[in-house]
C-alpha cells in the first residue's frame, strides 16, 4: 500500500466491537496495521463491553477528523447517530452478520480492509440521509409489525439451515391476522391511507433521499405465511401482496392501540402505537468507498 502523505495531517479515532459478529479478536491491532499502511495513525478503542454509545462518544470526544467504526448494523447505527452533523465523518466497516448498512455505504463492497483502503486513499466527506422516528435515526429501513420478529428463523437461515428456518417461522407469533396497522404516507399536500398487517419504510435515493413505504396485507395466514418466506429468502419487494409508495413522511398507528414491534437498522425494538416517520436529508457526513466498477 502506498503512503498517502497528506493523512498525517488528518486525526482519526477508531472504535472496534470485539462483541460484533465477524470482527476477529485481533481486530484492533489488525486494522491499526492497515491504518499504518495508509500512512495514519489512530487511537483506536477496541470495545469487550459496557455501553456502545457510550463508548462512540468518548471516541468522538477527542475530536477526531474522522471515526472509523468496526462493528455490526447496530454499532454503526449508533456512531452515525453520535457524530451527526456537527461530528468527524464517519467511516463504517462491515463486522456483523447482516451489514445493511453496508451494503447501502458500499455497494460492491464486503471486505472490511478493502472498504478502508478505499475510502482513505482519497477521502472525500459527503452528506448521508437518515430517516427519524421521535429522535430515533434509522440509516436503512425501519419493518413495523408482528412479521419483522422473525430473528429466529434469520439466524438459520445464516446457519443454512433452510428447514429449520422454515419450522421457526411456521411456529412464529409474527403470523397474526388480527394486528392491524395503518400507513398514512404523506407526499407534498396529498395523504395516502393504508391499512395493512405489517409494512417497512425504507430509506432509497441519494441525491433526494426519500421513503419506500411497502405495506404488507395478506389475505389468509397461508398468505402471511408465504410473504414471511419470501421476506427471509428473497426480501418483501418480491411478493404480490405488498404494495409499495414513495413518501417523505409516514405515520403508522396501531388500530388497537397497542405498542409496534419493529426491527430498526437490523435492531429489534418497540415503537409507541403512533409513530411518525420523516426523513432526515443531511443527517451525518460519511466516507464511502469507491463505487465497484
Amino acid at each position: 500500500m502506498k503512503s498517502n502523505s497528506g493523512s498525517m495531517m488528518k486525526k482519526i479515532s477508531a472504535f472496534v466491537n470485539l462483541q460484533s459478529g465477524s470482527v476477529p479478536a485481533d481486530g484492533g491491532g489488525a486494522l491499526a496495521r492497515v491504518l499504518a499502511d495508509l500512512g495514519y495513525a489512530a487511537n483506536i478503542t477496541a470495545f469487550e463491553e459496557g455501553d456502545v454509545p457510550a463508548s462512540i462518544q468518548r471516541a468522538i470526544d477527542q475530536s477526531p477528523d474522522y471515526l472509523v467504526a468496526w462493528g455490526g448494523d447496530g454499532t454503526i447505527n449508533s456512531a452515525l447517530t453520535a457524530a451527526g452533523t456537527e461530528g468527524p465523518a464517519v467511516l463504517a466497516l462491515p463486522g456483523g452478520t447482516m451489514n445493511l448498512l453496508h451494503q447501502r455505504l458500499h455497494p460492491g463492497h464486503t471486505r472490511w480492509d478493502d472498504i478502508l483502503v478505499s475510502a482513505l486513499e482519497a477521502p472525500a466527506a459527503v452528506p448521508w440521509a437518515a430517516g427519524d422516528i421521535g429522535g430515533q435515526r434509522f440509516y436503512v429501513a425501519a419493518m413495523v409489525g408482528r412479521l419483522t420478529t422473525l430473528s429466529e428463523s434469520r439466524e438459520y437461515l445464516r446457519k443454512g439451515a433452510l428447514l429449520e428456518a422454515i419450522r421457526a417461522a411456521a411456529s412464529n407469533a409474527a403470523f397474526d391476522m388480527q394486528t392491524r396497522l395503518q400507513f398514512r404516507s404523506h407526499i407534498g399536500d396529498r395523504t395516502l391511507g393504508t391499512e395493512a398487517t405489517a409494512g417497512a419504510i425504507v430509506l432509497a435515493g441519494e441525491r433526494r433521499p426519500r421513503f419506500d413505504v411497502a405495506a404488507i396485507d395478506p389475505r389468509t395466514q397461508l398468505d402471511l405465511l408465504n410473504v414471511g418466506l419470501q421476506s427471509l429468502l428473497n426480501g418483501w419487494r418480491d411478493s404480490d401482496d405488498v404494495t409499495v409508495e414513495t413518501a417523505h413522511e409516514v405515520t403508522v398507528e396501531d388500530l388497537n392501540g397497542d405498542p409496534i414491534p419493529a426491527t430498526i437498522d437490523g435492531e429489534p425494538c418497540e415503537l409507541p402505537s403512533i409513530s411518525e416517520f420523516r426523513v432526515v436529508p443531511n443527517a451525518v457526513n460519511v466516507l464511502r468507498a469507491k463505487p465497484v466498477t
